[in-house]
């Protein structure tokens, strides 16, 4: 009798084992999995905070032609219609715009202040580590934006590094003015601007030989004001050795915010090169020419 109640209590404790680890073996199974979703930010609940708020909070800095205000007060510019043509196929009633200077946009996203940004943002690696990009939108290069006739004859990165009288304007916070201070050029020598419209008045007024900042843009201001500044593409190389950059334009997100981000990038696939993309792109002096290539294609 005792040999078989000492068989019996075994065979109960053994149960028991074999009991805790299949539940510790489902527990781990759950917690990886919960662990993958939090990872891909699957079902973090950013896209129906928006739907259920009925608003998007949009962050922009002043940067034609990728944001600007219209003399009516409208905000447009090809990354405010483009941001436009996505969030009404996100089903998204209204749009709140939030002006910010440039080097802030990122900070106040991450604070919560907005919940994208369209300001014609580069995608670098260095800002990727901060915020969640889009696909690429727009695919651009550098620009240079010099007095009507190019009174100093520059060409070139170089050009503004190696000649030692010339102050080079650029934007708080853009890649040009760390690739300027990267490659070379003193801190002294760059005339820092709090955006695009302060640049094209330092070269008007002579504060500044040039403005280094996006193609783009560059090409707008001389729209704008073709009797007093001049627009030039940056010539062969950017500095000694050292490719010309161009650089994708993306729209940013909170890092946690990946289900948002990604019904963005849903929607802006099927908008983008089309043809109401397409008459966007012609109104701020773009066109397919300047559109990502396909995704896995050549850059």
């Amino acid at each position: 009798m005792v040999h078989c109640n000492r068989v019996a209590g075994m065979t109960a404790r053994a149960s028991r084992i074999v009991k805790i680890i299949v539940v510790s073996t489902v527990l781990a199974v759950f917690a990886a999995a919960g662990a993958a979703l939090w990872l891909n930010g699957a079902g973090d609940g950013s896209l129906e905070r928006v739907r259920r708020q009925g608003v998007l909070r949009v962050g922009y800095a002043v940067e034609a032609p990728y944001a600007l205000v219209a003399p009516d007060g409208r905000i447009t510019g090809e990354s405010a219609e483009l941001a436009r043509l996505i969030v009404a196929r996100l089903g998204i009633p209204r749009v709140e715009w939030v002006q910010t200077r440039f080097d802030a946009l990122i900070v106040e996203l991450l604070e919560g202040r907005f919940d994208v940004v369209a300001a014609g943002m580069f995608a670098t690696p260095e800002r990727a580590r901060r915020v969640r990009f889009s696909a690429p939108s727009l695919r651009v290069g550098s620009g240079l934006l010099v007095a009507a006739g190019n009174p100093h004859g520059v060409a070139s990165y170089q050009d503004l590094i190696d000649r030692p009288r010339l102050r080079v304007a650029a934007v708080s916070g853009s890649i040009e003015a760390e690739a300027l201070l990267a490659r070379g050029l003193p801190r002294a020598r760059l005339l820092v601007v709090p955006d695009a419209a302060a640049g094209s008045a330092a070269v008007r007024s002579g504060a500044a030989a040039v403005l280094a900042l996006s193609r783009p843009t560059t090409r707008w201001l001389e729209h704008l004001d073709p009797r007093h500044v001049q627009a030039l593409e940056v010539a062969g190389r950017a500095v000694a050795d050292a490719p010309v950059p161009s650089f994708s334009v993306a729209f940013a997100f909170a890092p946690a915010d990946a289900e948002l981000a990604r019904a963005w990038d849903r929607e802006q696939a099927a908008v983008i090169g089309g043809a109401d993309h397409l008459r966007v792109l012609a109104a701020f002096g773009l066109g397919a020419d300047d559109l990502p290539p396909p995704a896995g294609g050549a850059r």
